[in-house]
């Protein structure tokens, strides 16, 4: 019987012992600490980027260089409504963000992507192969991508050398650092619209065409584009049928003019030639394949380093800021830059096995007596 009762008493003189114990300890209250980093937040707008593409990306990566030039690249994200929370130690930093991730870019490349001041975005290049086109052997830039870039700089300015410790109450005074930015993504791709005047339109077939002197890319980080140039295949001409209207209001009746359009994507003129003044009429060359309803071909050439022209440009501009890249350009083979004897003009042409031939017949005079043989 008493060893029952030692037994069941046992427990319950443990616990009095366990309480004696902790009552006889100093309590302390939790205690947190600040490492000296920020917290940063940064949030993506990506209007500008809707704007000029029509959508909004489904992936982005960003990279940042601290106090420097060497970029460390964050892992990419396909969340792009999700802001971007970083913990940084002090320094000034350079921060850039663009959509989808290097690899997935199929008809751009990017150089020195490791490097905040010389990382660029580059068209990548193919040649033609077939001796029996009218190019062959001709290098060609590609078409580049949309593509969009943002970039930031700030500083997180030093706070502490150790740990601090705080208690937990404190937590909303303690000397933390809490930066959030607004990012603004802008389009780096523009268009090039080229507008010929051809006489004798009826006689064509198809067109064809390039233009050199177009930049090659841009830098990331700096918005301006590469001075390095390349050549631009234009392909997909069509005809302006509302230009008929404005043939109609200019008294014009020929019908067998026209003007053909063509769009080209492009990263725009190279830096330094922005402006009209500093460029030659050498700088840009565009050259028209035209094939005629008979097979045959015609090309026209022409020098037009003083005809591209950014929108707006007048060819008076005397200052180029970098956010007048992302403006379209726009090319015409028409007056007032050319006449209508320097235009395109082909000669005529009819479909092989047409049957069809010109006749040009000499009116008769009313006084005059022709002998018709019977």
């Amino acid at each position: 019987m008493m060893k029952k009762i030692i037994s069941l008493l046992a427990p319950v003189l443990l616990i009095i012992g366990m309480a004696g114990l902790v009552s006889s300890c100093d309590r302390y209250e939790v205690e947190l600490y600040n490492d000296g980093k920020a917290d940063l937040n940064i949030v993506y707008d990506w209007s500008a980027f809707q704007s000029r593409y029509g959508y909004k990306p489904d992936g982005l990566t960003y990279m940042a260089a601290r106090n420097g030039d060497k970029v460390t690249i964050y892992p990419a994200t396909h969340n792009v409504d999700a802001t971007t929370d970083l913990r940084l130690e002090s320094g000034r930093y350079l921060f850039t963000v663009m959509n989808k991730s290097f690899g997935e870019y199929s008809t751009i490349g990017f150089v020195n992507r490791n490097s905040h001041q010389n990382a660029s975005a580059r068209s990548k290049t193919y040649y033609i192969h077939n001796e029996t086109l009218w190019d062959n052997g001709r290098l060609y830039m590609e078409e580049p991508e949309n593509i969009g870039i943002g970039v930031d700089t700030f500083d997180v300015p030093k706070t502490i050398d150790d740990l601090e410790f705080y208690y937990w109450r404190d937590y909303q005074d303690a000397n933390d650092i809490h930066i959030k930015r607004n990012v603004t993504v802008w389009p780096m791709t523009t268009t090039l619209n080229i507008i010929v005047k051809v006489r004798g339109i009826s006689y064509m077939r198809s067109m064809e065409g390039y233009v050199t002197g177009m930049a090659d890319g841009f830098y990331l980080n700096q918005t301006w584009r590469t001075s390095e140039v390349g050549t631009l295949k234009l392909e997909n001409w069509e005809r302006d049928r509302s230009a008929n209207a404005r043939r109609v209001a200019a008294g014009e009746e020929d019908t067998n003019v026209g003007w053909m359009t063509c769009q080209v994507e492009t990263f725009g003129l190279p830096h330094g030639r922005e402006l009209l003044k500093w460029r030659t009429p050498e700088s840009n060359y565009i050259l028209l394949h035209f094939t005629l309803l008979d097979g045959r071909t015609k090309d026209f050439s022409y020098y037009v380093g003083k005809n591209v022209r950014y929108v707006n440009d007048n060819g008076e501009l005397d200052k180029f800021q970098k956010a007048q890249v992302r403006l379209e350009l726009n090319l015409v083979i028409d007056a007032p830059f050319y006449n209508d004897d320097e235009v395109p003009i082909l000669p005529y042409a009819q479909p092989d096995g047409s049957g069809q031939f010109d006749a040009e017949v000499q009116p008769w005079g009313d006084d005059e007596n022709v002998d018709v043989p019977m």
